[in-house]
């Protein structure tokens, strides 16, 4: 949900509150009012009863709409006004209303009498009616035109925002250019617009730093390294004994790990670093059967029964770099981890499914614990533990979806596009 769109059904709501509570304020005070004003009529009725009274000078009762006189032979209690509601039969309406009855004691010319007067009320319900209607109406009328100034202000006031959006969409820090941010006059979005520009600056400056220290640091390690592996093949050539070859052959050993390892770690910073991140449709099928024919020859040699089905003309959205280090990866796994007799690898390749199956040693923990990085099945193997963390992470950049499943000694992994 936008964030316009919160903050107008935020204060649509709230403001709904505020109509009820309102609406209940304004019905007492209208009410207290009405009353103030009907006795005030009541009153002003009263002493024109009494004008009335001092110039005839009634001896008999007179009932008339609305007004009674009754002369009283002895004294009563005079001035003593009272207010009541009662129901009196409305002349005009033709049924009993709700009236407003006043009663007093008064002495006029020397003689007593008592006055009531009655006046029709204004009821509560009326009111009620009148203020709901009324509410009913601005809430709407508030409605709309919040609807309408919520509209406006998205494409007006937060316009600037959306651009500073579209600007991020479209940076790209492999281009190494400066952050273009459109210009506002709006105090926030400057803010916002100038601490996108300071932290697009940092990163793209660490990305360079980082991508130059992979790169540098990749060719230099790999110079000494081939260095230090020919001098050994020369001493290994030489008038040694067979103590002296074995340490020979276990220390080349160690710098042909060491430089597996710096290209491992090379690779999973160009992942990274998105340096394959343009995917284009790449023939899954003919790049699966190049591959197993590449490796037909060492699996043979290790004693590994190899069955396949391979459907034909299968293409993924990939980079295609990615895609052949991705089975690469997932064949030397399955030979490197077979058992050493009666092992089997099988591959199945159908329309969004990519399988291999493979015999070896069962886990003594979770599968998934494997896509970490240096982390292996065996400790002591010689193995980097990095072939599953590459594999997790093309199939992470690429979209595609990675099951590990292992039963006993069967290892399965599924890729899906």
């Amino acid at each position: 949900m936008r964030l316009i769109t919160k903050i107008v059904l935020i204060f649509l709501g709230l403001s709904f509150i505020v109509f009820i509570i309102g609406g209940v304020v304004t019905v007492q005070i209208i009410s207290n009012e009405v009353k103030k004003e009907e006795r005030w009529f009541l009153q002003e009725r009263l002493r024109s009863t009494e004008k009335y009274i001092e110039r005839r000078q009634p001896t008999r009762d007179i009932i008339r709409d609305k007004v009674i006189i009754l002369p009283q032979q002895d004294s009563i209690e005079v001035d003593n006004i009272m207010f009541s509601d009662t129901i009196v039969y409305h002349s005009t309406l033709e049924r009993p209303e709700l009236h407003n009855k006043l009663e007093v004691g008064k002495k006029v010319e020397g003689r007593f009498y008592k006055i009531t007067l009655y006046d029709i009320i204004i009821e509560q319900d009326d009111i009620v009616d009148g203020v709901i209607e009324s509410l009913v109406k601005t809430y709407l009328l508030l409605f709309v035109v919040v609807l309408l100034g919520s509209w406006l202000l998205s494409r007006g006031l937060l316009k600037p925002f959306e651009d500073t959006l579209s600007a991020i969409k479209r940076f790209d820090i492999k281009e190494n250019e400066p952050f273009n941010l459109p210009k506002t006059d709006t105090k926030e979005f400057k803010r916002l617009n100038e601490f996108i520009h300071q932290m697009s600056q940092k990163v793209m400056a660490d990305y360079q730093s980082l991508k130059e220290f992979t790169e540098n640091a990749s060719h230099e390690i790999q110079t000494p390294i081939s260095i230090a592996k020919g001098k050994l093949e020369i001493l290994q050539n030489g008038n040694l004994d067979e103590e002296q070859k074995i340490l020979v052959s276990e220390a080349s050993k160690s710098l042909t790990n060491l430089s597996k390892l710096g290209n491992t770690l090379t690779l999973l910073a160009k992942i990274d670093n998105q340096e394959f991140e343009q995917k284009e449709s790449v023939d899954v099928s003919n790049t699966l059967e190049d591959l197993l024919d590449e490796y037909e020859e060492l699996i043979y040699l290790k004693g590994i029964n190899l069955s396949k089905k391979v459907s034909e003309d299968i293409e993924w959205s990939i980079h295609p770099v990615l895609l052949e280090i991705l089975i690469t990866n997932l064949l030397n796994n399955a030979i490197k981890h077979n058992i050493p007799e009666g092992g089997f690898i099988k591959v199945y390749l159908k329309k969004n499914q990519l399988i291999i199956e493979n015999s070896g040693k069962p886990l003594n923990h979770k599968p998934e614990l494997l896509f970490a990085r240096f982390k292996k099945g065996n400790q002591s193997s010689s193995s980097l533990g990095l072939g599953l963390a590459i594999i997790q992470k093309i199939c992470k950049v690429s979209g595609l979806k990675i099951n590990y499943i292992n039963k006993e000694q069967l290892h399965q992994i599924t890729i899906e596009s």
